[in-house]
């Protein structure tokens, strides 16, 4: 529980009467919590069940209302051989409710389980611990970051390529090592991998969710000069940042999403750090145009490849991509750590300039520089 922003700034003369009952009316981000149960049942306790059961009953009776804030995650188990996402509470008895502590008292007649944590005593006064709002907007932030993070990454078929190695994660060939001989087109609709070292073992067909990702191909030669078009490229960061400002795409932002996909969409290389180039381009073009199927696919293919990316300049574009796509604070640290240090170089290249250009537009437009 990240007590050290909980406020603690009471006058020390104490608070006179009026300033008592004002106190009560103020409205803030208090934190409640809930009583573990017995029986190890801690982690099924859902603290925004009874809110939300609130909230309806006072929406119905036109009382005053208030907004709560419970963070969860999820948990991913393999139940019938299947991998299923179940979503948890993060904080199993911690949940943030916006109101005033008078209306939670209110609340705590229907609800009576939810209470207040410890008071503080401050300057001969004590009061009920809070967040201010701009403290809870970046917890919020933070929390977000991770509850909507895909707890299972697993590369879409089509964007292996020949070369690569993958773990084979179940069935009879669980825990083997293997490398894609023939990837989807030309008419096969499935992976087909060889097992490694084992000469007795034929071809065979890996389905989607049976493997993992450990090592990308980077023995192709073949160079594509128009991956690095400075247009292209300059224009969808521009346009991300119109659109981070306004919520809305432009129409010429629609255009040049729609241009990136013909040049980039449907095309093959043969090395980690093309592909790279391609998916920093293909995502943004996504994301403007809306396309929330494809990002999602895009989104999880670069999640399995970041771990295998050896290529420091590469893993970083991706990193800020990921970063200004999505707005998460995971890959804002992650892109941080690895840009950062390249400003203390006498004469950074190029490509790190810009790179920590972008890192710093990101910021400035999600309003994470302060």
């Amino acid at each position: 529980m990240p007590t050290r922003i909980l406020r603690n700034d009471r006058p020390k003369g104490g608070l006179t009467q009026a300033g008592k009952r004002h106190d009560l009316k103020a409205v803030r981000w208090y934190v409640l919590t809930l009583p573990t149960a017995a029986g190890g049942r801690r982690d099924r306790i859902s603290p925004s069940k009874g809110l939300d059961v609130e909230l309806s009953r006072r929406e119905r009776r036109g009382e005053t209302l208030f907004e709560y804030f419970a963070p969860s995650y999820v948990e991913v188990r393999k139940v019938d051989g299947k991998m299923v996402n179940t979503r948890r509470p993060l904080l199993f008895n911690y949940v943030f409710v916006r109101s005033s502590v008078e209306e939670i008292f209110r609340m705590k007649r229907t609800l009576p389980l939810y209470n207040f944590l410890p008071r503080i005593s401050s300057g001969g006064t004590a009061h009920f611990p809070y967040l201010s709002d701009a403290e809870m907007g970046n917890l919020r932030w933070i929390a977000e970051s991770y509850s909507n993070e895909l707890p299972v990454y697993v590369p879409d078929g089509r964007r292996l390529l020949k070369g690569d190695r993958v773990r084979i994660t179940s069935g009879y060939f669980s825990g083997m090592e293997a490398e894609v001989v023939i990837q989807p087109g030309g008419g096969h609709k499935d992976v087909m991998a060889r097992i490694l070292d084992c000469m007795w073992v034929p071809l065979f067909e890996v389905k989607q969710g049976e493997y993992e990702l450990i090592e990308l191909n980077t023995k192709g030669k073949h160079v594509y000069t128009h991956l690095d078009n400075d247009r292209l490229r300059e224009g969808l960061h521009e346009a991300l940042g119109r659109y981070h400002a306004s919520g809305s795409v432009a129409e010429e932002d629609t255009r040049l999403a729609h241009e990136v996909l013909r040049f980039y969409g449907s095309l093959q290389v043969d090395t980690d750090v093309m592909r790279c180039k391609i998916y920093s381009s293909l995502l943004p073009a996504y994301k403007l145009l809306g396309e929330e199927d494809e990002f999602a696919r895009l989104f999880v293919t670069i999640r399995s490849m970041l771990p295998v990316v050896k290529a420091a300049q590469s893993r970083a574009l991706l990193l800020v991509t990921l970063y200004g796509c999505t707005d998460s604070s995971i890959y804002r640290q992650m892109a941080h750590e690895l840009v950062d240090p390249w400003r203390g170089e006498p004469s950074p290249k190029k490509s790190k300039q810009v790179l920590i250009r972008r890192l710093d537009d990101y910021d400035r437009w999600l309003k994470h520089n302060e």
